[in-house]
């Protein structure tokens, strides 16, 4: 006896509902724990505690923002530029 595989129904969409696709991540290698210390406030002015990385190539432009003050993770090729930047990270 055959079973029935049960149908799959598409989601009704109407003028105020989309659909998107879900977003796939954009690196899938191995990612290293960095740590870089918080900068201090002077004279009463809020310090961006983001660093700031830009990776680009022929085919995109990446943009990583790595939080100062806290051990955050972050791929490979973030680390690499981060280790250009401040050697005895």
């Amino acid at each position: 006896m055959a079973t029935k595989t049960p149908e799959v129904q598409e989601p009704i969409l109407d003028d105020l509902t989309i659909k998107i696709e879900e977003k796939k991540p954009d690196y899938t290698g191995p990612y290293v724990t960095v740590f870089l210390p918080a900068l201090e406030n002077d004279g009463g002015m809020k310090v961006d505690q983001y660093e700031h990385v830009t990776i680009a190539n022929e085919e995109k432009v990446t943009h990583y923002r790595v939080l100062r003050g806290e051990p955050v993770e972050v791929p490979v090729p973030v680390f690499i530029v981060l280790k250009e930047r401040y050697p005895k990270l």
